[in-house]
C-alpha cells in the first residue's frame, strides 16, 4: 500500500507536469501560430501588389511611351505650328488618318489630338467637337494641364466614341522649339482588364486594392462607381521611393502602398487581419488528442512552410518559361543600384521581339512560345557575361550591364548576329529591337531615368525596323 500512494504520489506531479508543458506548449503554439501567420500575410501583401504592380506597369508603361513619342513627332509638331496654313478641312483629314494609324497600328481605345490654337479636338473621325475649357466645363482638365510643367499625366474618364467604357488617358504636352504649348495628345486604355485583375485577386486574397492619386482620389477601383468617389488620403505616404509600406490597421489588419512614379499614383492593397480562430481551434483539439503527435506535426509543418516559402520567394524571382529573371527581379535590382553611386559603366538595355503576334496568329503560341525563348537566350547569351538579362513582360525584355564604350558597340553587333543566326524547330527567324541607354553618355541620369531612355530607344529602334521591313506595326 505504501509503494502504490508512493507511485501515486509520484504519479500526480507528473500529471500534473505533463498537463503544464501542454499547456505552455499550446500557448506557445498559438501565439507562435499568429504571429506566423500575420508574417505570412504581410509577404504575401507584398506578393499581390508585386503582381499587380507588374500587371498595371506591362499596361500603362506602354501608352505612356506611344503619348510621348506622339507628342515629340515631327509631323505632329510641324502640323499643329501650320494648322491655320494647312486649313481646317485639310487638317481635319491630316488627323484622322494620323490618329487612325495609331489606334489601328498600337491597338489603344483611343487616340487623340487637342490644338490649343483652335481649341480642335480630332479623333480618328477627324474634328468632333470644341473643347470646353471654361470653369466648370467638361475639359476644365485642360487648362490645368496646360498651366502646369507636366510632360504627361493621366487621367480616368468617359471614351469619346463609347461614353460608357471607363478610359485610362494618357496626355501629353506637344510643344515648338520656344516650349511654347501647340496642344495636347495622347492615347486611351479601357481599364475593364485592370479592372477584372483586381476582382480576381480581391476574391480570391480577400483583399481590396486601388490605384489612388497624389491627391488620395480613387482613379481604379473593381467597383466603377467608387472611382473618383472615394478618399484614401489616409492610405498615401510622402514618400515617392517605390520602396513597399506597410502600415497596421485598427482590427489587425494590413495596408500596403506603392508609389508608381511613371503614374504618379499609389497602388493600395488593404486586407484585414489573420482569422486565427479555426486554426487555434484545430491546434487545441490535436493537442488535446495527442499532445505529442501535435508538437512533431507542428515541427514537421514549421520547416514544410519555411521551405515553401523559401521555394515561393525563388519563385517570384524567375521567370518559368524562359529561366530568366523576371520584373519583380528588375526592380529589386535597380533599387539596390539606386542606393548606390558610382557606376560609371552602368548600361541599361530596353529589347522587345518582332513579330510575336503573327507568329503566334501564323503559327500557333507554341511557336510564339519558342520565339520567347529564343529571344531570352539569344540575349542571355550576349549580356550575360556582363550583367543580369530580365524578362519583364510578354514579349518584352531587360538587361542591367557594366561594360565600356567599346564593349557595348561590340554587343549591339554580336545581338544582332545572334539574332540572326538563330533558327528554332517551329520559327526559322527571329528579330529584337533593342533599345540602349550607358551612364556615360547621360550622367545626370540615375537607373530609373537610364531605363526610361533605352525604353524610348528601344521603341524608336522598333518603328525604324517595321518601316525598313514594310510589316504592318501589330505584327
Amino acid at each position: 500500500m505504501n509503494v502504490v500512494r508512493r507511485q501515486r504520489s509520484v504519479t500526480k506531479p507528473a500529471f500534473a507536469l505533463v498537463i503544464l508543458s501542454f499547456l505552455l506548449s499550446t500557448a506557445v503554439s498559438l501565439v507562435s501560430l499568429h504571429v506566423m501567420s500575420r508574417n505570412n500575410m504581410r509577404e504575401m501583401n507584398k506578393f499581390l501588389a508585386t503582381e499587380i504592380y507588374d500587371h498595371i506597369q506591362s499596361e500603362i508603361s506602354g501608352p505612356i511611351t506611344a503619348a510621348r513619342t506622339m507628342s515629340s513627332s515631327s509631323f505632329l509638331v510641324d502640323a499643329l505650328a501650320r494648322e491655320q496654313q494647312i486649313g481646317e478641312e485639310e487638317f481635319s483629314h491630316m488627323m484622322a488618318e494620323h490618329l487612325s494609324g495609331i489606334e489601328g497600328g498600337l491597338g489603344y481605345q483611343a487616340a487623340f489630338v487637342i490644338s490649343n490654337a483652335s481649341s480642335g479636338y480630332y479623333t480618328r473621325d477627324g474634328r468632333i467637337r470644341t473643347i470646353d475649357a471654361s470653369d466648370g466645363g467638361e475639359d476644365e482638365w485642360y487648362i490645368a494641364f496646360a498651366r502646369n510643367s507636366a510632360q504627361y499625366d493621366l487621367d480616368v474618364d468617359n471614351d469619346e466614341r463609347n461614353p460608357d467604357d471607363l478610359t485610362v488617358y494618357v496626355n501629353a504636352r506637344v510643344t515648338d522649339k520656344t516650349r511654347a504649348l501647340l496642344g495636347v495628345c495622347g492615347v486611351g486604355v479601357r481599364i475593364t482588364g485592370i479592372q477584372e485583375l483586381f476582382r480576381t485577386f480581391e476574391n480570391g486574397f480577400g483583399v481590396k486594392i486601388n490605384l489612388v492619386d497624389k491627391d488620395g482620389t480613387v482613379q481604379i477601383d473593381s467597383n466603377s462607381d467608387n472611382i473618383e468617389q472615394l478618399d484614401l488620403s489616409r492610405m498615401i505616404k510622402e514618400d515617392k521611393s517605390g520602396n513597399y509600406l506597410y502600415e497596421d490597421l485598427e482590427g489587425g489588419g494590413f495596408a500596403v502602398t506603392k508609389y508608381i512614379r511613371d503614374l504618379d499614383w499609389y497602388l493600395v492593397v488593404i486586407s484585414n487581419g489573420p482569422n486565427d480562430a479555426g486554426q487555434f481551434a484545430n491546434v487545441i483539439g490535436l493537442n488535446l488528442a495527442l499532445c505529442a503527435f501535435v508538437l512533431v506535426a507542428l515541427f514537421f509543418a514549421l520547416r514544410i512552410n519555411r521551405h515553401r516559402t523559401n521555394e515561393l520567394t525563388k519563385a517570384s524571382y524567375v521567370d518559368a518559361s524562359t529561366e530568366l529573371l523576371n520584373r519583380r527581379a528588375f526592380e529589386h535590382d535597380k533599387a539596390d543600384i539606386l542606393g548606390r553611386a558610382g557606376d560609371v559603366d552602368l548600361v541599361s538595355v530596353t529589347a522587345d521581339l518582332n513579330g510575336l503576334k503573327a507568329t503566334n496568329d501564323l503559327l500557333g503560341h507554341d511557336a510564339g512560345d519558342e520565339l520567347i525563348r529564343g529571344a531570352a537566350d539569344c540575349l542571355a547569351a550576349c549580356f550575360g557575361p556582363y550583367g543580369t538579362v530580365y524578362r519583364t513582360g510578354g514579349d518584352e525584355f531587360a538587361a542591367l550591364i557594366h561594360v565600356n564604350e567599346s564593349q557595348l558597340e561590340k554587343l549591339k553587333a554580336e545581338v544582332e548576329r545572334t539574332a540572326n543566326n538563330w533558327s528554332g524547330e517551329l520559327v526559322k527567324e527571329l528579330s529584337i529591337s533593342c533599345g540602349y541607354a550607358p551612364v556615360w553618355e547621360f550622367p545626370d541620369e540615375d537607373v530609373t531615368g537610364l531605363c526610361r531612355i533605352s525604353d524610348e530607344r528601344m521603341y524608336a529602334a522598333k518603328e525604324a525596323y517595321y518601316q525598313q521591313t514594310g510589316r504592318a506595326r501589330r505584327t
